[in-house]
């Protein structure tokens, strides 16, 4: 029995089979407006009225989304007069036949510790941490535990991408797995789908839309390893630098790129004074006689003026909503074509762990993405390295000396 739901095919397709199936974990990996948050709520409903008193959990990854499925369940069953009592307060939904349905996050799993329940719904499981599903959802249903849904788009190949596999193999009769593109949902027309295509990222595209786990453990950046050398190459005539300036804890990186794409050299330092780290750059600067751009937000205005006043051949470079997509996205496509060269591991770990972890919003909506490191870790290096490719792409000249767009 579905109350005020009519599954899509697709959606008919899961449902089915996740209640008649013998497994217990069932793992659903699809694309953007599928209804997947609907169709919880709704398998959750059908367990709470139709298996008798029992408790379900459902976990999202932060209170703000947890609260949201909360207000919306209860809304959609108010009138049917199936509820015994509600409480925001401690998020529990009780049913007049005994079914309690809790409400928790992720984001403090500890909240979690403790419960036993029959039915788990994991929503947005993807972007939960790995230690939230092992050390305290997993346990909840080890004794009682009838079935768990897990559903998502991807976000890289992290625990939930481990579980996609195991019910993918066919070898775990446990775990059962399904997909599902943005193409197979009614709820979201196809020229938006076509537009999102040719407007972003392919990666981002296959990952939000066509629910692709995106390789080569980069979830912005592909194709890493391949673009990496053991030594760093030989200087050559023409040099670019850019520089990503510091706050607080985080680096000031100055990298420098030849004209063919190659890094030949990258300078990373932090809480130390401005004047030795100016000083310090403009001695590579010289050294590699390079056109340097420089981000001026915040206290860059100061250092490009100090930078600018000792080499006249600096340009400033203004990160904004507009600017620092287009630089990133400049450096994906370069990663993508082998258009770009870095040190390996052993070189420079730092810039390999950072596009490795690089990562992104996405907001369905207004098809934004907004790009940067997942807290508490750091972008510096891949914005410095963003920065010097552009200055690379818009100001390669003959001689020493460009200014942006002219020879």
């Amino acid at each position: 029995m579905y109350i005020g739901f009519t599954p899509h095919k697709k959606q008919k397709e899961i449902i089915h089979s996740i209640l008649n199936g013998k497994e217990k974990f069932h793992i659903v990996s699809v694309g953007r407006q599928m209804g997947k948050s609907l169709m919880g709520m709704n398998l959750a409903l059908y367990w709470g009225i139709n298996n008798g008193a029992c408790k379900i959990l459902w976990v999202s990854p932060v209170y703000s989304q947890t609260n949201k499925v909360h207000k919306e369940l209860v809304a959609a069953i108010t009138e049917s007069g199936i509820i015994k009592s509600n409480n925001y307060g401690d998020n529990t939904l009780t049913l007049k036949n005994g079914t309690e349905i809790l409400f928790r996050s992720a984001e403090r799993y500890d909240n979690i510790r403790g419960l036993t329940c029959d039915y788990g719904i994991i929503d947005e499981a993807a972007f939960m941490k790995n230690d939230a599903w092992a050390e305290a959802i997993r346990p909840v249903f080890a004794v009682r535990g009838k079935k768990v849904l897990f559903i998502s788009t991807p976000k890289g190949k992290n625990y939930f991408y481990d579980l996609f596999q195991l019910g993918m193999s066919g070898d775990n009769p446990r775990y059962k797995s399904y997909t599902g593109s943005s193409y197979d949902t009614p709820y979201i027309d196809r020229d938006e789908i076509e537009d999102a295509r040719t407007t972003l990222p392919k990666q981002i595209f296959e990952q939000e839309y066509l629910a692709t786990f995106i390789d080569d453990g980069g979830e912005v950046f592909s194709n890493i390893k391949a673009n990496t050398f053991a030594n760093y190459p030989q200087k050559t005539n023409s040099i670019y630098c850019g520089i990503d300036l510091g706050r607080a804890d985080d680096y000031t990186v100055a990298t420098f790129i030849d004209k063919n794409g190659s890094v030949i050299d990258i300078y990373r330092n932090n809480k130390t004074e401005w004047s030795t780290m100016v000083r310090e750059i403009i001695v590579l600067i010289k050294k590699y006689n390079a056109t340097v751009m420089v981000e001026v937000n915040s206290i860059g205005d100061v250092i490009y003026e100090q930078l600018k006043a000792q080499w006249q051949n600096t340009i400033p470079f203004v990160t904004t909503a507009k600017s620092k997509p287009e630089i990133i996205e400049g450096l994906i496509l370069d990663f993508n074509e082998s258009n770009i060269k870095i040190p390996n591991k052993d070189l420079f770990p730092p810039l390999i762990h950072e596009l490795g972890i690089f990562s992104y919003e996405y907001n369905p909506r207004t098809r934004n993405v907004r790009y940067g490191a997942p807290s508490p870790h750091h972008d510096d290096c891949v914005m410095s390295l963003a920065i010097a490719n552009y200055n690379r792409k818009q100001n390669q000249s003959i001689g020493t000396y460009a200014v942006m767009g002219k020879r």
